[in-house]
């Protein structure tokens, strides 16, 4: 497939699109994150992907993961807190850093901080309930609650679980280019339905190509319902494992 990436790709304007929201919740006096993304989101069973992931790259010195559209950076923290939940500090180190990139540079600045404004009303006693049973019983202290000035209150992630996470801004149409393709995971989740069907075909060929056998790539929901990413990851060779929402290179 010979690929040529138009300046004014549709992901890229999707995105922008979004920007002035994004990049304004914080200033409009709310301090609450918009409820597009949250902890612990519903469409990937956390303690069982770990599990497997332990499994499936137990013979793996380092396991390269990357987390495409990480927005606010709830989703590769709740992968750290799964991560080490499931398998402990030392087995989890493997899979760290996670490197994850997004296009809006407001969200990843955010994220790098690990101040993560809760949700709105009336959702926050959900966010806060939530967070609060994954980690009541665990002896790992990943978060704390905090109330910020100008933000409010926020989940404050705490330094050694922060560090698990490499924040950078890119378009996941070129960061590809700059993965490693063995022993790869990559969470693409809920962000396919912002490509165009070019774009999509793009993305999926490029992670045929780079990826090698074995390796991973984890969708959404709304992935599958509003994008052509399952026919297009069949095309370049990924399958679907046991694990909904999650796909394996066959060769």
């Amino acid at each position: 497939m010979n690929i040529t990436l138009s300046p004014t790709l549709s992901y890229t304007q999707n995105s922008q699109k979004t920007t002035a929201f994004t990049s304004n919740f914080r200033l409009n006096g709310t301090g609450q994150r918009p409820n597009f993304t949250y902890f612990y989101r519903g469409d990937l069973k956390w303690r069982s992907f770990a599990k497997y992931l332990h499994r499936h790259f137990a013979d793996a010195d380092k396991v390269n993961v990357y987390n495409a559209a990480c927005s606010d950076g709830t989703e590769p923290f709740t992968l750290v807190m799964s991560l080490i939940s499931k398998l402990g500090q030392k087995k989890a180190q493997k899979f760290f850093p996670i490197e994850a990139f997004d296009l809006n540079k407001y969200l990843v600045n955010e994220a790098k901080t690990g101040q993560i404004p809760l949700l709105p009303e009336p959702y926050t006693i959900v966010d806060i309930l939530r967070l609060k049973l994954k980690n009541m019983f665990l002896e790992h202290k990943f978060l704390e609650y905090k109330k910020i000035r100008k933000i409010g209150d926020v989940v404050q992630i705490n330094d050694k679980t922060r560090k698990h996470v490499k924040f950078d801004v890119g378009n996941v149409l070129t960061k590809v280019d700059e993965m490693k393709g063995e022993n790869a995971v990559v969470m693409s989740r809920n962000m396919w339905m912002y490509l165009n069907e070019y774009e999509q075909e793009i993305l999926a060929f490029k992670l045929g190509k780079k990826l090698k056998k074995d390796s991973v790539v984890v969708l959404g929901k709304y992935d599958i319902q509003s994008s052509k990413a399952v026919e297009l990851l069949h095309k370049n060779g990924f399958e679907e494992t046991y694990i909904d929402n999650v796909f394996e290179k066959m060769k």
